[in-house]
């Protein structure tokens, strides 16, 4: 029990006057009951003695100069004085502020828990038939990075040869390799129905064309069954970015038009293994994303001649789109000639059209530049004409490989649905020195988009908020935008129509600082994961009901935590948690494992979940 004195015992003993004698008045002090070696306590007083004991020199303190004073004239200004002899006060570098009677507050963050949408969902389910799936990816998750006749990618050799770039390697990262039975099962208890995967094209063909492993195919055969087996259908990706550092090394890879051959063999031998038990496939996994690694290490390392960083991203891109164009041609002669089982082919695209910074002409501009260069210039090809956006013909010219109109037609509905990587949406503004001058300026730090791309306008919001709930700091990018979700399947069911529906092939959340945790109840206590993936799901069922989205199938990412490229296992995205630190690499639920099981059971028509 805290016992609380009279004020003027505090001022007593603040200032060693008895407490009678504590009164002030006119911003004077009368202290004439201090003695002449008196002094303000936590000073030395002048004295000529020493200490008598040592408990009373303990209390003695040096440091600084020993205040004077004059009895009965000191004064409030005399004792600041005192206080500023060494070094002043500072004081606000901005004192003569305009009084305003209206406080302008800026515009509210948006709502941390939008708690209130439940009401309006919990009486809604997905439509028959729903794929509710998690992902994965195999340089990310298989490890046995040499086992049974694998070569090397280009993400075995970079992490290896220049591990000051990366943080770890993928040699075994979750042993999916041997552990995926025990995977599976875990996936069943949490009611999945759909499991999206990718090939390691090195398993197939370890020199990325020529002679195929058989025992690749044999893996990937026993994955495919155990996943049928658990009543997970599988959705499989042909390309996840891990090229064959052979082709790399032979002629430029994805620089070279030499690549559309090999990755078409590669394909159709997946095609005839897998076939009569896939029935939806995905070319490539975040083509754009893909593309713009190929200006750094290791790619820069075998350019073909005529190749730098500035135009191979762009050259890879017209690489890619006439590569899957003719996979996905490969794959219907396949089904209508009866080889394989009829199925839906297409591919991965991700980002977003951005919000707006503000309502000025200028930074919706900008918002419809990154569309374009982020989205439109693989989705407009596939979905729309066959070319890509003007936008990004105009302002990148000749660095921008044109598609013949051979190549166009190819391309052109070489789709069966849309499939979007779906994380976030974030915002637009428009580059400080205008768009126009932006454009013609190629060293402008913002082309081609010449938008803003200073992190505050991209994953800010006006008022200093972010766009949403942060995620971890290393991964700036990321914010919770449940509030943006339905506009943007608007946009996207609108700008791409596909007969297929649309698929959110992937969504998830990098917790705060969870790399960081120690303690295995605060690893596993994800509570912004958990309400990012409530918020979402509360999002795509009103979309679904209240917009008519044709939205057909949802993928979080991912399983458990895995090798997320650059970061390596620092970078947690999982439903579960993996102990890397423990050679038997166990598995753990976290809590928003149990709040999608939840959820989606009860969102779900019980056919739909995987009991």
């Amino acid at each position: 029990m805290i016992r609380l004195l009279p004020l003027a015992v505090y001022v007593s003993l603040a200032f060693g006057l008895p407490a009678s004698q504590s009164s002030a008045s006119n911003n004077s002090y009368d202290i004439s009951v201090l003695s002449p070696t008196s002094s303000i306590p936590g000073t030395t007083p002048p004295s000529t003695e020493a200490p008598t004991s040592t408990a009373a020199s303990s209390t003695v303190q040096t440091a600084g100069p020993t205040p004077s004073f004059t009895p009965n004239k000191t004064t409030v200004e005399d004792l600041w004085a005192q206080v500023e002899k060494n070094k002043p006060v500072l004081v606000a570098a901005e004192s003569n502020l305009t009084d305003s009677t209206e406080l302008k507050l800026p515009p509210a963050p948006h709502a941390f828990f939008p708690n209130y949408l439940s009401e309006r969902t919990k009486i809604l389910k997905f439509p028959k038939g729903f794929k509710y799936g998690v992902a994965s990816a195999a340089t990310q998750v298989e490890g046995a990075a040499k086992e049974d006749g694998k070569g090397p990618s280009v993400w075995d050799y970079g992490p290896h040869v220049y591990p000051d770039l990366y943080t770890g390697a993928p040699d075994v990262t979750n042993d999916f390799y041997h552990r995926y039975k025990n995977d599976f099962a875990r996936l069943k208890a949490m009611g999945v129905n759909t499991f999206s995967l990718s090939i390691a094209w090195t398993r197939i063909y370890p020199l990325g064309r020529g002679e195929v492993n058989e025992a690749g195919l044999a893996f990937y055969d026993k994955v495919i069954d155990e996943a049928i087996k658990n009543n997970l259908e599988p959705v499989v990706t042909l390309f996840h970015w891990d090229t064959p550092l052979a082709l790399s090394v032979q002629y430029g890879s994805w620089m070279s038009p030499k690549v559309i051959d090999d990755y078409n063999q590669y394909a159709e031998t997946v095609f005839r293994r897998l076939g009569d038990r896939v029935k939806m496939w995905i070319t490539f996994n975040e083509p754009r994303v893909f593309c713009s690694q190929v200006a750094v290490i290791p790619y820069t390392l075998t350019y073909p001649d005529g190749t730098n960083s500035t135009n191979a991203p762009y050259q890879c891109t017209h690489n890619l789109l006439v590569a899957h164009g003719t996979a996905v041609q490969t794959y219907r002669k396949l089904v209508k000639e009866g080889t394989i089982a009829a199925g839906q082919i297409g591919l991965k695209n991700d980002d977003n059209k951005p919000t707006p910074w503000s309502d000025s002409e200028e930074d919706k501009e900008a918002s419809d530049r990154h569309a374009d260069f982020f989205v439109g210039i693989f989705a407009k090809p596939i979905y729309v004409d066959g070319d890509y956006p003007a936008t990004c013909k105009e302002t990148l010219g000749d660095i921008l490989p044109p598609l013949t109109p051979e190549e166009q037609k190819l391309v052109k509905g070489s789709a069966d649905f849309y499939a979007q990587d779906l994380y976030r949406v974030n915002t637009a503004k428009a580059a400080p020195n205008g768009i126009e001058a932006c454009k013609k300026n190629s060293s402008d730090p913002n082309w081609p988009t010449c938008q803003d791309n200073r992190v505050e306008y991209t994953s800010g919001a006006p008022g200093g908020w972010g766009y949403g709930q942060q995620a971890d700091p290393r991964v700036n990018w990321l914010v919770n935008s449940w509030f943006a979700l339905r506009d943007q399947l608007k946009y996207l069911t609108k700008t791409f129509p596909s007969k297929g529906g649309i698929y959110i092939s992937e969504f998830g959340w990098a917790e705060a600082f969870e790399n960081q945790r120690t303690e295995l109840y605060q690893i596993v206590s994800d509570y912004g994961r958990e309400s990012y993936y409530m918020d979402y799901l509360n999002e795509f069922l009103l979309a679904i009901h209240e917009d008519s989205i044709d939205l057909r199938g949802i993928f979080a990412w991912s399983l458990y935590d895995n090798f997320e490229w650059q970061s390596g296992l620092t970078q947690k995205f999982g439903l579960q948690y993996v102990n890397f630190t423990d050679p038997a690499l166990p598995r753990y639920f976290k809590r928003s494992f149990f709040s999608m099981r939840d959820s989606m059971k009860h969102h779900l028509e019980p056919e739909d979940f995987n009991s």
